[in-house]
C-alpha cells in the first residue's frame, strides 16, 4: 500500500516537471505571425477623408423701396406794399425847422396786403399836466413845451423843443421829465435821448415823452447836454414827397443841400408831426451814412410814427468833414 503511493507520488511529480519543461519552450519560441495577421499589416492604410467647408447661402437682401425726393416746399412771396404817392406837389427849398404845412392827412397805402397800424390813442385833454419849475442846476439850455396832453388809458404826452441858449455848441443832448401824482408821489424820472447829435447856438431840436400811470398832475422837464468843441455847418433842407405805408409810418422824403465849400458830416435830419393847434406830437429822425461834397447834396427818409396830424417840420444838422 505504501509502496503504491509512493509510485503514485513519483508519478505525479513526473507529470509536473513535464508539464513545466513544455511550458518554457513555449516561451522561447518566436511566434510567427498568421497569414491573416500578415495580411492586415501589409494592407496600406486609408487616408481620412479632408474636411471640407460647405459654403454658407449669401443672405439675400431685403427688397427695399426705392428713395422718394420729398417735395420742394415752394413760399408765395408776400406783395410788396406799394407806397401810395404823395398827395401833394413837391415842396419848395425850406430853411432849417421850418414847418411845412399838408394839404391833408395821407392815408395808408391800400394794395399792399399788410395790416393796418395800432390806432393811436385819443386825446382827452390838453393843458392836462402843470409845469413845474426845475430845482436842480442846467445847462444853458432851455426846454419849450408844445404839447402837454392826457391820453386815452392813463398816457401822458409832453413834447417840445431843447434850444441852446449858450454862446457854445453842445453835444449829448437829452431831456429828463419827472412826474408827480396828485398825492405827491413821484413817476419816474423818465430820460429822453434827443435824436440831434448837435445844436449850434439857436438851434433846436424836437423832443416827445410819454408817461402811463394814474392821477398824474405835474412834470418838471430837465434839460441836459455838454459844451464841445466839434463846429457845425449850416444846411438847408427841402421835401420831395411824403406818404403815410400800410403799418402806421409816415415818410418825409427829400433832399439835404450843402452850400459850403468843405464836405459835412453826421448830417442828421429830424421830423416832428404837428397838430392842427401847430404842437409836436411824433418824431423820427435818420442820418446819413456818407458825407454830403461841398456844394452838393443827398437824399433822406425820415420815418415817423403816425398820429392825426395837420402839417411837419424838419430840422438838420451836420458838422465839417
Amino acid at each position: 500500500m505504501r509502496s503504491r503511493f509512493r509510485v503514485l507520488s513519483y508519478l505525479g511529480l513526473l507529470l509536473m516537471m513535464a508539464l513545466v519543461v513544455t511550458g518554457c519552450k513555449s516561451t522561447t519560441e518566436t511566434l510567427v505571425p498568421t497569414e491573416a495577421v500578415q495580411a492586415t499589416a501589409a494592407a496600406p492604410v486609408a487616408e481620412a477623408p479632408a474636411v471640407t467647408n460647405t459654403p454658407r447661402p449669401t443672405p439675400t437682401s431685403y427688397p427695399t423701396m426705392p428713395p422718394m425726393s420729398s417735395p420742394t416746399p415752394t413760399f408765395t412771396p408776400s406783395p410788396t406794399p406799394t407806397a401810395a404817392p404823395p398827395t401833394e406837389t413837391p415842396e419848395v427849398a425850406e430853411a432849417t425847422s421850418t414847418a411845412v404845412p399838408s394839404t391833408a392827412t395821407p392815408r395808408a397805402a391800400t394794395g399792399s396786403g399788410l395790416p393796418a397800424g395800432p390806432k393811436p390813442p385819443a386825446v382827452v385833454a390838453s393843458g392836462a399836466l402843470a409845469l413845474l419849475d426845475d430845482p436842480n442846476i442846467a445847462p444853458p439850455l432851455s426846454v419849450h413845451v408844445s404839447a402837454n396832453q392826457a391820453l386815452e388809458g392813463y398816457r401822458y404826452r409832453v413834447s417840445g423843443v431843447l434850444r441852446n441858449d449858450a454862446a457854445e455848441n453842445y453835444a449829448s443832448l437829452g431831456v429828463v421829465a419827472t412826474f408827480f401824482t396828485d398825492d405827491g408821489s413821484r413817476y419816474g424820472p423818465i430820460k429822453v435821448n434827443v435824436a440831434c447829435l448837435l445844436l449850434a447856438p439857436g438851434d433846436e431840436c424836437p423832443f416827445v415823452v410819454e408817461a402811463t400811470s394814474k392821477n398824474l398832475v405835474s412834470v418838471i422837464l430837465h434839460p441836459e447836454g455838454a459844451p464841445t468843441d466839434r463846429s457845425a455847418a449850416p444846411l438847408t433842407v427841402s421835401t420831395t414827397g411824403r406818404y403815410q405805408d400800410a403799418v402806421g409810418y409816415v415818410h418825409l422824403t427829400g433832399r439835404v443841400r450843402n452850400p459850403n465849400a468843405y464836405a459835412v458830416k453826421n448830417v442828421t435830419v429830424n421830423g416832428a408831426l404837428l397838430n392842427a393847434q401847430g404842437e409836436i406830437v411824433s418824431t423820427g429822425m435818420t442820418i446819413l451814412v456818407d458825407s454830403v461834397a461841398a456844394n452838393g447834396s443827398a437824399t433822406f427818409d425820415v420815418i415817423i410814427k403816425y398820429v392825426p396830424y395837420a402839417n411837419y417840420r424838419l430840422y438838420v444838422q451836420g458838422e465839417p468833414q
